[in-house]
């Protein structure tokens, strides 16, 4: 059952997973996460490292589209998950209202600015962390009541890799396909 399985078991080495430098310009993280989406894991997220290889935090395809839209869609700063403030100051209340001006935020001349900007500017922190021996309910609670989608595995104080909550999932589908079986009521 899933208190029998550790991180250690189910995690995505910090090798296996599509990683870009922190001042790397946006726009490779874009061509990266359209090429990886093309992956038979489909990787949704890019781990962003300094130039030490040092886990800085990850890009979404959120993070990415926020990245290169309109300026008042940009975080004010990278944050971690749930504290991503963004630029509405002056926009007053109708925010939906706003999405009908979408389409002057992509032009081509805005995309060519925003490409060149630093990923550093757009990820998201990560400050939680579990570690190898670590179990997998333990990785459920911290991406459950922090909103995470991954969470980095350190061994010795170094990252070595990530567990995603699609992980988790799958190790957690296995143990209820062994108790319910299709069709059951």
């Amino acid at each position: 059952m899933i208190e029998n399985h550790l991180v250690k078991d189910i995690y995505v080495k910090i090798d296996d997973y599509p990683n870009i430098l922190e001042k790397s310009p946006i726009g490779n993280a874009f061509y990266m996460m359209h090429n990886v989406l093309e992956d038979k894991h489909k990787y949704r997220s890019i781990l962003v490292l300094d130039d030490n290889n040092h886990l800085k935090g990850y890009l979404s395809l959120r993070d990415l589209i926020r990245a290169v839209g309109p300026d008042y869609l940009q975080k004010v700063r990278p944050d971690v998950k749930g504290h991503q403030p963004f630029n509405f100051e002056g926009l007053g209340q109708n925010l939906s209202a706003l999405s009908l001006l979408w389409q002057d935020g992509f032009s081509v001349e805005h995309l060519q600015n925003e490409a060149k900007k630093p990923v550093s500017e757009y990820m998201t922190l990560m400050n939680e962390q579990v570690s190898l021996d670590d179990p997998v309910a333990k990785c459920l609670y911290l991406m459950l009541v922090n909103d995470l989608l991954m969470l980095p595995v350190v061994k010795d104080e170094q990252v070595v890799g990530v567990i995603r909550l699609v992980d988790v999932f799958e190790c957690l589908a296995q143990n209820v396909e062994k108790v319910w079986g299709p069709g059951q009521e």
